[in-house]
């Protein structure tokens, strides 16, 4: 070939190229993926002796650990509970090392996770004054990803974080036989590199929780509302729809879930149950609308030394929505929840000593929003041990949560109730 042919057939080559440039540019997507993320919490998290009753606790809703399962625990008040005012706080952590990623199976899809390191921590702190109260709870899960092989948490990773947060308000009415509540739930998620940039989502609704605790019964009632939320992308300027090479997806959706539970008492004494407080007694007086007041009991009087719970959790379905593993893998992502789900709970608590030791045991059907991935029941348990008396009753939990590739031990210290 001549030098003149060589240089026609260069400027041929080179003219081709320059056009197919724009087009090739066209063919990069410019928005997200239109699925969206699905919120999967089915990770039992929460106090031991949540933990303990298999999560069975919107009918019981006691304290700031009861916070979580139903925002009417805000406006209960403990049966001891002598001031207007009361404080609460609770704090859980379940942290899954990588080590046993081979031997776990979080998510309950059947397969092993591919995720290097899961944490996930709860927070709750609430506020009492005399019939009403206020709190704020915030849950999250973050977990880790690698990005090339044998990262093992050295190399690049790529973090999900899904996080959940309610803002209630509470208020009890009558004799403190019927609580209501509501609250601002929202729902958040963040995915980000080693890095300072993260994609972010999130979007609220509205929560809506009630108790029925009557006066002098030795039973209890909860229903606990959470809403379908559709956190969307919160573009910043400029910001791409892929992260290390992966395109990101339209919405995370949190399902909407209805639970409804009720616990018993049984045993001597268990019409104490719901019996009110010195400070709501002193109220009801003040308010004009006394009660008569009993005989004075003391302090550590039985209320029944059983403690029956059962709970149902309904799940609603969600449309177009992936698991968070679908980041880990190049394949084609699955649909998950596009079926409504069914999870129910059940616990006994036996104050085997009273005063000194408590025994619990529970169990749960842990649903799974997969397609036909059968649920996964579950054996909890757990103790709590009275240690001693010094300006609060102190006392130590322990807590156990097993099921197929899976299991969660725990172990804290609070208050004898």
């Amino acid at each position: 070939m001549s030098a003149g042919l060589r240089r026609a057939a260069w400027a041929l080559a080179c003219a081709v190229g320059f056009a197919a440039a724009p087009a090739l540019a066209q063919d990069v997507p410019t928005e997200p993926r239109p699925e969206r993320l699905y919120f999967n919490s089915g990770a039992l998290l929460g106090s031991s002796r949540v933990v303990g009753l298999g999560g069975a606790y919107v009918g019981i809703a006691e304290g700031a650990a009861g916070f979580p399962s139903n925002l009417s625990a805000l406006a209960q008040r403990s049966p001891s509970l002598e001031r207007d005012w009361d404080l609460g706080v609770t704090l859980s952590w379940l942290d899954l090392p990588f080590t046993s990623t081979q031997r776990r199976d979080v998510d309950n899809d059947g397969l092993a996770d591919e995720s290097v390191d899961s944490r996930q921590l709860l927070g709750a702190l609430m506020l009492q004054y005399k019939r009403f109260g206020i709190g704020f709870l915030w849950r999250n899960g973050r977990t880790g990803y690698c990005l090339t092989l044998g990262c093992r948490g050295q190399g690049e990773q790529l973090r999900v974080s899904l996080t959940q947060s309610v803002l209630a308000g509470s208020v009890a009415f009558g004799q403190d036989d019927f609580i209501l509540s509501l609250g601002i739930f929202s729902a958040q998620a963040s995915f980000s590199e080693l890095g300072d940039e993260s994609w972010r989502y999130g979007d609220t609704g509205v929560a809506v929780d009630m108790l029925y605790r009557p006066h002098g019964r030795p039973y209890r009632i909860g229903v606990a509302v959470r809403p379908e939320v559709v956190a969307g992308w919160r573009r910043d300027d400029g910001q791409s729809p892929f992260i290390a090479g992966r395109q990101i997806y339209a919405a995370v959706v949190s399902p909407a879930v209805l639970s409804l539970g009720a616990s018993w008492r049984l045993g001597e004494g268990a019409h104490r149950y719901n019996r009110l407080s010195p400070a709501a007694r002193r109220q009801l007086q003040v308010e004009g609308d006394a009660l008569p007041v009993p005989a004075e009991e003391p302090r550590d009087a039985l209320a029944g030394r059983w403690l029956i719970t059962a709970q149902v959790d309904l799940i609603s379905s969600v449309s177009n929505a992936v698991s968070a593993n679908s980041f880990s893998s190049t394949a084609e992502p699955q649909l998950v929840g596009d079926t409504a789900l069914f999870q129910p709970r059940v616990g006994a608590e036996w104050d085997t000593f009273p005063g000194l030791l408590r025994l619990r045991v529970g169990t749960w059907l842990e649903a799974s929003p997969f397609p036909e991935r059968n649920p996964r029941p579950h054996l909890t348990g757990g103790l709590e041990l009275f240690v001693l008396r010094y300006w609060e009753d102190w006392s130590i939990n322990a807590s156990f949560d097993l099921a197929s590739r899976y299991s969660n031990w725990g172990i804290s210290i609070g208050f004898w109730r």
